[in-house]
């Protein structure tokens, strides 16, 4: 049985060509765990978990934010390493 969340009424920050963040007050469908619509009304069904976001920002493309974070502050100088990889090269500069 396919995962269906719809997240109803939530500020979706989108960015524009200029990389401008863009907030749309929209609802967004996840299945399997991908973003398959996003439009100002999607209708709900019974195959869904429907979450009430209308004062939520939904800012979709945080991918394991929590493995990644610590990377945040070296802009990206150990991007491709693990934090495994990083303790011992990454500690000793």
């Amino acid at each position: 049985m396919a995962t269906k969340i719809l997240l109803q009424g939530g500020i979706i920050l989108t960015h524009n060509e200029d990389d401008h963040v863009i907030p749309v007050r929209s609802d967004l469908l996840i299945e399997d765990g991908r973003i398959t619509r996003i439009a100002e009304h999607i209708d709900s069904d019974a195959s869904m978990r429907v979450e009430d976001c209308k004062q939520k920002i939904i800012s979709p493309g945080f991918v394991d934010t929590h493995h990644h974070l610590w990377q945040t502050q070296l802009k990206g100088r150990y991007g491709n390493d693990s934090l495994l990889d990083y303790i011992p090269s990454g500690t000793s500069i």
